[in-house]
């Protein structure tokens, strides 16, 4: 198990770890890697992940290596491919034993299980490869043309705008032209995949340019579709690769050298070994997606960390600060745009606790209130007069339910107007323990007056106490089978998510992290708008399959990403 410390921060959106070593030379596969995703780069030189069954680079390496038997022969325009494949395992393992190449390690994973449950052998591999190429003949390769080889894998170090660069060419003709083998779905014209399968094309064309090697035309051939994509090798084209390239190495040394890498989430995140800890990934969409992603590191790996020190066991720690567990130790409040600023702040004295709640006047008993109300024709109304109070103007919630003792049940049922009309004497009981007094009470507030009200009675009318009722009401549709951890997963998700985007703005709430929130605080923190924006995001960008956890997890990281980009709009 290689040794490194890895930090993320997911409010800063970056990957902190000192354990990688700026590069010495660039691939393509590493600058375009790195483009995608700068976290994703730097943990991939940190943390390999373990292949499954097909796994398209074991697959794709063993394609390579057949197709560049297959071309060594290229009168035989239909090559038996199980046979090459075969042939492909042996000569990749014979190279890989070269001191060149032995980080390579073995061509065939170890450890992996077929469907059957049994180790997966070379003739598994070498079918699962024959089948990519299956039907592809050598003349799809150059549009009928009989192929003349003049290189196959030729690798090329060499200097190219500036950067130390090396590559390996599939497949080179006399006639001039380049050809990159591809394997797997075929991208669409100008869709991201395309456009850096060209590029890759173009790095290729610079390097051998440095050897004096003209080249007419370059090309992916996407074997499985026996379909080409051509390259624009112009020298805009040219240019804008190199430009894009530079940008890419200078980035890459200089956060190597800093130690810190930003994370860029993508539709590509299943596929990224932090797949499975990052809180900024995109969810995992299909099967696929998922089975890669289940591949990525373990989050409860102690060598992996959040922003506050504390392994990312929980899809959401890290989000979840200590204060939330002890009630301590809390952040200063700051302006909601404080965070956005690059200049350090003045920290701010701490503020006195507030004040207790108190009942403010009715703006419908104003001036400016019963003009209004006037105007809308419901003004000019005398005021009602106070009425004693009766039983039917009691709040039913400051009052405890009487029980059926009191109610004198005949039958131990539940109706309270089932009252005995006599009392029978009856055998001595053991006394019981008194029931303790409820410590909360209900009471009728308004929609705007907070949802902690004075003496802790809740307010019915609430913002909080609505939005708690319903999001009850979303974990029982999400988790029929654990309604009250869902409901708790759904707060705590969305507390992280606009954590992660407006920082201390987001109010702590003592217990949260241990699942025992403080009702004060949590009724608080529902009550604010940036609440009801997280709940709501994460509404919207539930998904439809999955375990409820897993669901309310991606929905929470895709939701944070949502109030990240909104902040970002008002830097």
């Amino acid at each position: 198990m290689k040794n490194f410390e890895a930090t993320l921060d997911p409010v800063a959106g970056r990957l902190i770890t000192h354990d990688v070593r700026p590069p010495r030379r660039a691939s393509y596969s590493s600058l375009d890697t790195y483009g995608n995703c700068p976290a994703q780069w730097a943990f991939g030189r940190l943390w390999r992940e373990t292949p499954e069954w097909d796994d398209p680079l074991t697959v794709g390496s063993i394609a390579h290596a057949a197709l560049e038997l297959a071309v060594s022969t290229p009168s035989a325009t239909d090559p038996a491919w199980l046979p090459l494949a075969r042939r492909a395992i042996a000569m990749e393992r014979e190279r890989n034993l070269l001191p060149a190449n032995r980080w390579k390690g073995d061509p065939i994973p170890a450890g992996v299980k077929a469907p059957n449950g049994s180790p997966a052998t070379d003739e598994d591999w070498a079918r699962l490869a024959a089948n990519r190429l299956n039907g592809f003949r050598l003349t799809d390769v150059l549009d009928g043309d009989m192929l003349r080889p003049a290189a196959a894998e030729q690798r090329i170090d060499a200097e190219v705008w500036g950067i130390p660069m090396t590559g390996s060419v599939d497949y080179r003709d006399e006639s001039g032209r380049v050809v990159d083998w591809k394997t797997g779905k075929l991208p669409e014209l100008g869709s991201p995949k395309a456009k850096s399968h060209q590029n890759q094309l173009r790095v290729y064309k610079a390097l051998l340019d440095t050897r004096g090697i003209q080249v007419t035309d370059a090309r992916d051939v996407y074997v499985e579709h026996r379909v080409h994509h051509m390259a624009d090798l112009s020298d805009d084209a040219m240019e804008a690769t190199g430009t894009l390239m530079r940008s890419r190495w200078d980035g890459m040394r200089r956060d190597a050298d800093a130690g810190s890498y930003a994370m860029t989430p993508s539709y590509l995140c299943p596929w990224c070994p932090l797949a499975r800890a990052c809180p900024l990934a995109s969810p995992a969409r299909g099967d696929k997606a998922r089975r890669a992603a289940a591949r990525g590191i373990d989050p409860t790996d102690p060598r992996l960390h959040v922003a506050d020190g504390r392994p990312t066991g929980d899809p959401l720690a890290g989000m979840l600060p200590d204060a939330c567990g002890q009630g301590e130790d809390k952040e200063d409040d700051m302006d909601l745009l404080d965070m956005l600023d690059t200049a350090p702040k003045p920290k701010k004295a701490t503020l006195p606790p507030p004040e207790p709640w108190t009942k403010g006047p009715d703006p419908w008993d104003t001036p400016e209130g019963r003009e209004a109300a006037a105007r809308w024709g419901m003004g000019d109304k005398p005021k009602r007069e106070a009425k004693p109070d009766t039983s039917d103007d009691v709040d039913p919630w400051a009052t405890p339910m009487p029980t059926k003792a009191a109610l004198g049940s005949t039958d131990g049922g539940d109706a309270p107007w089932a009252v005995e009309p006599e009392a029978k004497p009856a055998p001595q009981a053991e006394a019981k323990p008194e029931a303790k007094a409820p410590t909360r009470r209900m009471a009728r507030g308004k929609a705007y007056d907070p949802s902690v009200l004075s003496e802790g009675a809740v307010n019915s009318a609430g913002y909080g106490f609505t939005r708690l009722t319903i999001m009850a009401a979303e974990a029982y549709a999400i988790g029929p089978d654990d309604p009250d951890g869902t409901l708790l997963a759904l707060i705590r998700a969305g507390w992280a998510a606009s954590r992660a985007a407006w920082g201390p703005n987001t109010p702590d709430v003592a217990g949260l992290a241990d699942g025992r929130p403080d009702t004060d605080a949590l009724l608080r923190w529902l009550d604010s708008p940036l609440a009801r924006d997280a709940d709501e995001a994460i509404g919207r960008l539930m998904p439809a399959d999955g375990t409820p956890a897993d669901r309310i997890g991606r929905a929470g990281r895709a939701a944070a990403r949502a109030l990240i980009a909104a902040r970002d709009l008002i830097r």
